[in-house]
C-alpha cells in the first residue's frame, strides 16, 4: 500500500482531458505512504512521477490495485526519519470530493476567477439560503473526542458560511470544522493519530493569554497530557490567532524533539507574540516534569518558510493549508524552506480546501 485517496468514478471519466486507459480509474491522493513509490501512469504534462509529487492531484490507477476499506498492513517508508510504522484504515473511498485539479505547486495553477463558485458551494450555499440559519438559527456541533483530546462542540452560524462562499477572514468555527474534517478523512482510525495532533484555537489564543496565561498553560499541558507518552516524534499544531479576530499563524510543536515550527503567511517571526512564544515554552517544560523526561537541551524555534499571502484575508485559509500539507505528506520534520511540492499557493490550491470544507459539511448535514 502507497497511499490513500478517493475514486472519482463517473462514466466516461477524463483524465487531464484525456480518456483513461483501460482497466485504470480516476483517483485523487490524498495522503502518501511511500513517498518514493512510482505512479503507475505518470503525468508527463506536468512531470509528475512520484507518489509524493501527486498529493492533491488526479492520477490513473489500475483499477485492481485499488482496495475501498482496506486495511493498510504495518510498514516502514523509504525515507529517513519518517520510519515509523503506521496502518491507514481505507486505501479509497468510493466517495467524491469535487475540487479542482492541483498539480505540484506553482504559478502553474491559474488563479480562480473570482466570484466563480464550484458545484457543490453552489449546492450547500442554496441549501444554507433555504435553511433557518438565514434568520439566526445556529447549528451545534459534537465533535469527535479525538480530535482535540477532550470533548468539544463547535457552534455555526450564518457569519460561518459567509466567509467560504465569500472567501472571507476565516474565523475559528470555520478553522476547527476543517481540522475536524482533515481529522476525519486523513486520521481518525490510524496510527497517524499519534503523529499528528490538533489544539483547539479556541483554548489558546493571544486574547486568553493575556487575560489568564496560567490557565492557558495548563490547557496545553492538559492537551499534551492526552495525546499519550510522546517519546516518539509526533507534531502538535496550534493555529493561533493574534486576538479579536486578527491574523493567524501555525505553531507546530515536536515535544519529543523540543522543537518548535513557527509558519507564518506574513512576514515576521515569533518575535511579534512573545507571550505566545513564552507559554508555549512553560507548557512544553511543564509537560516534560510531569512526565519525568530529562529537558537534555533548549527548546528550539524554527521560523519556516512557507507561502506567502498577497491580501489581507488569507491568513486563515493558509494556515488549515499548511496542516493538510503536512499531514498529506506525512512529514514531522518541517523543511525550513518549506516542501518543495508547495512553494507556493494559488487561489486553486485554496478553493479546494472550501470545496473539501463545502462536501464534508454536506455529508454530515451539518445544516
Amino acid at each position: 500500500m502507497v497511499g490513500k485517496g478517493k475514486v472519482h468514478n463517473t462514466l466516461d471519466e477524463l483524465l487531464h482531458h484525456n480518456p483513461l486507459p483501460v482497466g485504470y480509474m480516476k483517483v485523487s491522493v490524498d495522503l502518501v505512504l511511500d513517498t518514493d513509490a512510482l505512479l503507475p501512469l505518470p503525468d508527463v504534462v506536468s512531470e509528475t512521477t512520484l507518489m509524493r509529487e501527486a498529493v492533491g492531484s488526479f492520477v490513473g490507477w489500475p483499477s485492481d490495485l485499488i482496495f475501498p476499506d482496506a486495511e493498510t498492513p504495518t510498514r516502514p517508508t523509504h525515507k529517513a526519519g519518517k520510519g515509523i510504522s503506521r496502518r491507514i484504515e481505507s486505501v479509497a473511498s468510493l466517495k467524491e470530493v469535487p475540487g479542482r485539479k492541483l498539480k505540484k505547486a506553482g504559478n502553474d495553477i491559474p488563479p480562480t476567477t473570482s466570484g466563480t463558485k464550484s458545484q457543490i458551494m453552489m449546492r450547500l450555499e442554496k441549501m444554507v439560503n433555504e435553511s433557518d440559519i438565514m434568520h439566526g438559527a445556529i447549528r451545534s456541533i459534537d465533535f469527535d473526542e479525538g480530535v482535540f483530546g477532550a470533548a468539544h462542540f463547535e457552534i455555526i452560524a450564518k457569519e460561518d458560511m459567509q466567509q467560504l462562499f465569500e472567501h472571507d477572514e476565516l474565523g475559528i468555527a470555520v478553522i476547527h470544522t476543517y481540522i475536524w474534517y482533515m481529522y476525519v478523512t486523513l486520521l481518525r482510525g490510524t496510527e497517524l493519530c499519534n503523529r499528528f495532533n490538533f489544539i483547539a484555537a479556541s483554548r489558546i489564543n493571544a486574547t486568553l493569554i493575556t487575560k489568564n496565561p496560567t490557565s492557558v498553560k495548563n490547557d496545553l499541558v492538559d492537551r499534551f497530557m492526552a495525546a499519550g507518552d510522546n517519546t516518539t516524534p509526533s507534531l502538535y499544531f496550534l493555529p493561533f490567532n493574534s486576538g479579536n479576530g486578527g491574523h493567524w499563524v501555525l505553531v507546530a510543536m515536536d515535544l519529543s524533539r523540543l522543537i518548535v515550527y513557527y509558519l507564518d503567511s506574513l512576514s515576521g517571526d515569533w518575535s511579534k507574540y512573545p507571550s505566545m512564544k513564552k507559554t508555549v515554552d512553560a507548557a512544553i517544560i511543564k509537560f516534560r516534569s510531569k512526565k519525568n523526561y530529562r529537558n537534555r537541551k533548549d527548546i528550539t524555534w524554527i521560523r519556516v518558510q512557507c507561502p506567502q499571502q498577497n491580501n489581507s484575508v488569507d491568513c486563515g485559509f493558509f494556515v488549515l493549508r499548511f496542516m493538510r500539507d503536512i499531514i498529506a505528506l506525512n512529514r514531522i520534520d518541517i523543511p525550513k524552506m518549506y516542501f518543495e511540492e508547495y512553494k507556493s499557493y494559488s487561489r486553486a490550491h485554496l478553493d479546494e480546501m472550501k470545496d473539501e470544507l463545502c462536501q464534508f459539511i454536506v455529508d454530515q448535514r451539518i445544516i
